[in-house]
């Protein structure tokens, strides 16, 4: 689940959805028989941000193309678009293939500036870069951002977490070994050198976390399981009880309810979100959604 301007984009294995929560607007995007690959257990790699070209906003999807000596095979992929609000309210392929297959697991693109940013598929691939899958969504093309070269201790992608943090492009790198996260950010997502001119914003021991936002006080929100938490950057630490806020104690405030606590709920998930009330083109999807 990914946010950008107020509106967010839920995929699963098998849909895709987008909504306004400030005005209740809701699409199921069309489906697309372009994917020659079932995934039963995750979702093709997809992502959502504005074309600042057009103010229109798009969602765009990485499927997989047939292989002619095995179907099982992932051989290629394809990139397909839907923007919100366009004409003909259907996926479409774009003219570039990506340059490498993309990682498929629970991670949805990063926006920043006007990009996507992908994991590439290291598995499926002899001597990948060390990088991110860019793809612009202006003029629809390919490139790599490159990550930060030869960090010590190495550091899976599994444990590598991409978002936008005070305007800029941020990594965060999680070392199971030292217990340490450590937070990177650059801004120049465009650059083609080594290193992108990324540079260590913080390093904080503690167990894997997730920072959410800055705060302007010297703290940044982070997020462990279900807890949310204020780090205090000064005071390297945690202050006080106060700081903590847990998720799975919230109730739902209904139409028809006065609150209910979320019982038999295993997963939660959390993303920074700024409301606004940009508009949902009912027109967009055939499928309204129930």
């Amino acid at each position: 689940m990914v946010h950008c301007d107020g509106l967010v984009l839920l995929s699963t294995n098998t849909k895709a959805y987008v909504f306004n929560p400030a005005t209740r607007d809701a699409i199921a995007l069309p489906e697309s028989k372009r994917n020659a690959l079932s995934l039963h257990d995750t979702c093709l790699p997809i992502g959502l941000g504005m074309d600042a070209s057009t103010g229109r906003y798009k969602v765009a999807r990485a499927f997989y193309r047939p292989s002619d000596d095995d179907p099982m095979r992932m051989a290629a992929m394809g990139m397909e678009v839907f923007t919100i609000g366009g004409e003909d309210g259907s996926w479409r392929e774009i003219l570039e293939d990506p340059p490498y297959l993309m990682a498929s697991f629970w991670q949805a693109a990063a926006h920043c500036k006007g990009c996507l940013f992908y994991f590439i598929d290291k598995k499926n691939h002899q001597n990948p870069p060390q990088g991110l899958i860019r793809f612009n969504l202006q003029d629809e093309t390919f490139g790599i951002t490159p990550l930060i070269p030869d960090l010590l201790p190495q550091v899976e992608d599994d444990d590598i977490a991409l978002s936008e943090l005070d305007g800029e492009l941020c990594a965060c790198f999680f070392s199971k070994w030292l217990q340490r996260l450590m937070i990177f950010t650059t801004g120049h997502i465009l650059d083609r050198s080594d290193d992108a001119h990324w540079r260590c914003r913080y390093v904080i021991d503690l167990p894997e976390c997730h920072p959410m936002a800055l705060h302007g006080s010297g703290g940044i929100l982070m997020r462990l399981g279900h807890c949310l938490f204020r780090y205090d950057l000064g005071a390297h630490g945690i202050q006080g009880k106060d700081d903590f806020h847990w998720m799975d104690r919230l109730k739902y405030v209904g139409l028809r309810c006065r609150g209910r606590a979320w019982k038999n709920l295993c997963f939660f998930n959390l993303i920074s979100y700024t409301e606004s009330l940009v508009p949902l083109n009912a027109k967009a999807s055939s499928q309204a959604l129930q």
